[in-house]
Order: C-alpha cells, then sequence, then structure tokens
C-alpha cells in the first residue's frame, strides 16, 4: 500500500475536475472586474476543497473494485453539474450547483467511512459533518439572492478552510508519491486544456500573427 500508484479512474476524475476549472473563466469573462474576482474566488476556494479531499480519500482508500469505482463515477457526476452551473452559480444555476456539490460531499465521505483504518474513518466522522454543513449552505445559497446569497457562499468557504483546526483532524496515513504524482499529473491535464484553449481561440484564418499568438501561448504553458 505504500506503493500506490495514480489509477487510472483517478485521472479520469481529474479531467473532470479540469473541465470544472476552465467554467471558471467564463464568470470572469462575463464580469472582468472586483466582483468577478470575488466570484471565482468564492466558488474556486470551495470546489479546490472537495478536490484536494478526493486526493486525500484516494491516498487512504485506493479505489479498488466495482463498488469504490462505481461511487467514484456518481462522484464525477456531481463535480460535472458543480462544473455545468458554474457559469451562473450566483445566477439561476445556484440550486444545481448545490445539488451536484452535495452529491460529491456525500460520495467522498462515504467512501471514506468504507476506509478499513480506524483512525481515518475516526477523522472523518469529525470532519464529514462539517463538510455536509458547506454543502448545505450552498444548496441555500441558491435559493437566495443579493446579500443573503453572497453572505452564504463566503460562510461555506470560511467552513471549508478552519473546519481542520476546529475539529483538529488527524490520523490519515499519508503516502507522500502519490500526492505528488496525482497533483502533477492534474497540473499537466490543466497545462494540456490551456493549450486546447489557445487552439480554440485561434479562429478563422491562420494569419501570421494568429499563427505567433498560438505559439506563444504554447510557449507560456511551456514555461509554467
Amino acid at each position: 500500500m505504500d506503493d500506490v500508484r495514480v489509477s487510472t479512474i483517478e485521472l479520469f476524475f481529474d479531467l473532470v475536475f479540469v473541465f470544472t476549472i476552465t467554467q471558471l473563466t467564463s464568470v470572469l469573462v462575463a464580469e472582468p472586474n472586483g466582483v468577478g474576482v470575488a466570484r471565482v474566488a468564492l466558488i474556486f476556494g470551495n470546489v479546490w476543497w472537495m478536490y484536494g479531499g478526493y486526493a486525500w480519500l484516494t491516498n487512504a482508500v485506493p479505489p479498488v473494485g466495482t463498488v469504490p469505482r462505481l461511487l467514484m463515477l456518481v462522484g464525477m457526476a456531481g463535480f460535472l453539474v458543480v462544473a455545468l452551473a458554474i457559469p451562473r452559480a450566483f445566477d439561476g444555476s445556484g440550486v444545481a450547483f448545490g445539488i451536484g456539490y452535495l452529491v460529491v460531499t456525500f460520495v467522498h465521505t462515504g467512501l471514506f467511512l468504507r476506509s478499513s483504518e480506524e483512525s481515518a474513518v475516526r477523522a472523518m466522522l469529525r470532519l464529514g459533518p462539517y463538510n455536509t454543513i458547506t454543502a448545505g449552505l450552498l444548496l441555500a445559497a441558491g435559493y437566495t439572492a443579493g446579500a443573503t446569497r453572497w453572505a452564504l457562499w463566503t460562510a461555506a468557504f470560511v467552513l471549508h478552510w478552519t473546519s481542520p483546526a476546529v475539529t483538529a483532524v488527524g490520523g490519515f496515513r499519508i503516502r507522500a508519491a502519490h500526492f505528488v504524482e496525482r497533483h502533477g499529473l492534474i497540473l499537466l491535464i490543466a497545462l494540456g486544456e490551456s493549450v486546447v484553449a489557445v487552439g480554440i481561440g485561434v479562429q478563422g484564418e491562420l494569419t501570421p500573427g494568429r499563427v505567433l499568438t498560438a505559439v506563444l501561448g504554447l510557449a507560456l504553458a511551456a514555461a509554467l
């Protein structure tokens, strides 16, 4: 178990999550100002927390066997709904975002509780309720508007990132090599998506200026 490698289903999961990240660009394009940046920060902060949660999950409970893999697919479906709802998460798609986020959260907690490591189970029994409350706040935000919606999104963000300090959660057995490989691969996928975006952006006649722009975009991704 110490040499657990990133599985293909984890890579598939990361592809869905990277789509979630790319959806954030549409939020900023639609509102390229301070409000747009604040929305992106709140959405990304809440979504990244659960992605990190799944990285910890597969580190502690490798998705081996039919049931864990099927549940991972359900979690992916939840992330896909979240991604599709992101462009209008602060508008008409807030409820869909909240429902998708609840699915992601419930699958995450359920898979962790299947762990054979008692310390990990105890840790999730402390942290899981906080994740569920946060998901509930995001769902409730979908039924509100104005300042109340902003308050609920902010409360969810703060609760997520302060919950480890409140719960003093611990007991996870860490396989460092798996973490390094997992995050290295998602960075590679994200950079690959940026190259795809450059290609999609170069539409119409292929002029020297557009070719140069595309090559510079590739160079930037390579530099990163």
